[in-house]
C-alpha cells in the first residue's frame, strides 16, 4: 500500500495527499506546476514535511542510512534526463552491479538480472559494456528504465518521459514500459505535462497547479471538471498571472468574487475538484 500524506515542499508543494493507488498514477501539469517536487521530496532531495507510506513505513521519517536501504529496492525514479543515473567512469554493467552490491553480497546475479532487464527492453546486450555518453537518447532512456526497476521496487516515479525526445521515440519508451508492467510488480507513478502520455499509462490522474491538486479520478481526461483541466486537454490555455484564491481565477472564464477564497475540495464520488461550479457535497 503507497499513500502520501500531506507532502509539503515549503513555496512549491502545497499539501500533497494521495491514497488511490491501485494502478499506475499520472500526475499532469505544466512545467511550473512543480509536480517534480513530489518526487524530489520523496527522494529525500530537498527538504519536505509530510508523510509517504510504504506498506505502513514511512520512509520520509527513516533515517538517512535506513532510506538508503530503500532506495532501488522499495523506491526509485527514472528521471527525465536518463544520463544523470549514470557516472561517466563506469559502463552501464557496473551501475547494476554496483546498486545489487550495495544492498546484498549476492552481487553474482545483478549481471544475470540486469541481462533479463536490457533484452526486456529491446536493448542489445553490448549496451551493458558502454558507457552512458556512448549512448543515444532512446538507449540512455531504456537503460535508466531497466536499472530503476530490476530490483522490483514498489514504487517507481517517471518524470517526463519526452523530454530530449520526439514523438517517434517517446512511443518507444512508453511501448517498453508498458512491457515492463507484465513483469514487475510496481506502481507507476507518471508525472507528465502531455495529456497523451499520461492517457497511456495512468490508471488514475491528477492534475496540479502551482504545487496544488484541483482535481483527480480515473476520468479525468475523459471528463475533466475544473475549468483549467478544460482548458489545459482543450489546447487553449493561455499564460496567465497567478490568480488569489483559486490560482485559475484571473483566467477563469467562470469566475466570480467567491473564486477570489481559497475554494473547497469537493469529493463528488470517484471524483475530487478543487472549484466553487461544483455543490459542496463532502469536504475533503
Amino acid at each position: 500500500m503507497i499513500e502520501f500524506d500531506c507532502l509539503r515542499v515549503t513555496g512549491k508543494i502545497d499539501c500533497f495527499t494521495l491514497r488511490q493507488m491501485d494502478g499506475n498514477v499520472g500526475i499532469l501539469g505544466e512545467q511550473n506546476s512543480n509536480k517534480e517536487y513530489i518526487v524530489k521530496a520523496s527522494m529525500k532531495q530537498v527538504k519536505s514535511w509530510g508523510r509517504l507510506y510504504l506498506n505502513g513505513v514511512d520512509v520520509l521519517a527513516l533515517k538517512d542510512e535506513e532510506f538508503k536501504s530503500y532506495l532501488w529496492v522499495k523506491i526509485s525514479q527514472i528521471p527525465s534526463d536518463p544520463y544523470v543515473l549514470f557516472s561517466e567512469l563506469y559502463d552501464i554493467r557496473s551501475h547494476f552491479v554496483e546498486i545489487v552490491r550495495s544492498h546484498s553480497d549476492q552481487s553474482h546475479y545483478a549481471e544475470d538480472l540486469a541481462l533479463e532487464y536490457i533484452k526486456l527492453l529491446g536493448l542489445e546486450t553490448s549496451v551493458l559494456d558502454k558507457y552512458s555518453f556512448q549512448l543515444n537518447p532512446v538507449e540512455a532512456k531504456k537503460a535508466s528504465i531497466a536499472l530503476a526497476s530490476f530490483l522490483n521496487p514498489e514504487l517507481i516515479f517517471v518524470e517526463d518521459i519526452g523530454c530530449g525526445l520526439n514523438d517517434t521515440q517517446v512511443n518507444v519508451i512508453l511501448n517498453s514500459l508498458l512491457d515492463l508492467e507484465s513483469v514487475v510488480d510496481s506502481s507507476f507513478v507518471i508525472l507528465d505535462n502531455d495529456p497523451a502520455v499520461i492517457s497511456r499509462m495512468a490508471d488514475y490522474v491528477v492534475v496540479m497547479l502551482k504545487g496544488e491538486v484541483i482535481e483527480e479520478g480515473s476520468e479525468v481526461l475523459s471528463y475533466p471538471l475544473h475549468p483549467y483541466t478544460q482548458a489545459y486537454l482543450g489546447g487553449y490555455l493561455r499564460p496567465s498571472p497567478l490568480g488569489k484564491g483559486c490560482k485559475f481565477s484571473s483566467s477563469c472564464p467562470f469566475s466570480s468574487a467567491k473564486c477570489l477564497q481559497n475554494p473547497p475540495y469537493v469529493d463528488l464520488g470517484g471524483k475530487k475538484v478543487k472549484c466553487n461550479l461544483y455543490p459542496l457535497v463532502n469536504k475533503k
